[in-house]
């Protein structure tokens, strides 16, 4: 059976992992308001007694509302992704996610979201991880977070949900 690992903030926290991966051995550690460093302070290394095949990470959109610098939120994403690599196995897969974009929400403009996710992008490369570029799936004309996906311009909904379960059982 798939183990798989989920690790980010509010957006990880409410994806119902049970309800769109029925029977899958999969854990969210989703955290509602956490920044790169409370997610990383967070860490246990109970979490990976399972041997999880893979983790996902998702996380920084709270920095940015933050002002936190980009060169903080990747030192802490490096940071967890040498913590998976202590208390995983060596097998295990490490995706780091790219932020979504958000609609209307001034403390996460979309121009920043762009560029820290080409950050993200070489840090991925550098740590050498998986980079998830779903940024562009959930992205209108408009280069915000599509309409139907959002109900606050920030949190991602079922629907928004839906379309990451597809692109990640292209992973499994």
């Amino acid at each position: 059976m798939n183990k798989s690992l989920f690790l980010g903030d509010s957006i990880t926290e409410g994806f119902d992992l049970q309800q769109f991966f029925p029977g899958q051995n999969f854990v969210n550690h989703g955290i509602s308001g956490y920044s790169s460093g409370e997610l990383l302070d967070a860490m246990k290394q109970s979490w990976f007694a399972l041997s999880p095949e893979k983790v996902f990470i998702c996380i920084g959109t709270n920095d940015l509302a933050r002002d936190v610098s980009f060169e903080q939120i990747l030192e802490n994403i490096r940071k967890m992704v040498n913590y998976i690599r202590i208390y995983s196995s060596p097998e295990c897969k490490i995706y780091l996610t790219s932020l979504f974009p958000t609609r209307h929400n001034p403390p996460r403009p979309n121009p920043v979201i762009y560029k820290f996710n080409g950050a993200l992008h070489e840090l991925a490369i550098q740590c050498d991880c998986d980079y998830l570029h779903f940024n562009i799936f959930f992205t209108d004309e408009n280069r915000m977070l599509k309409r139907e996906f959002t109900n606050d311009g920030l949190h991602l909904n079922d629907q928004a949900y839906k379309k990451w379960v597809v692109l990640i059982k292209n992973l499994l």
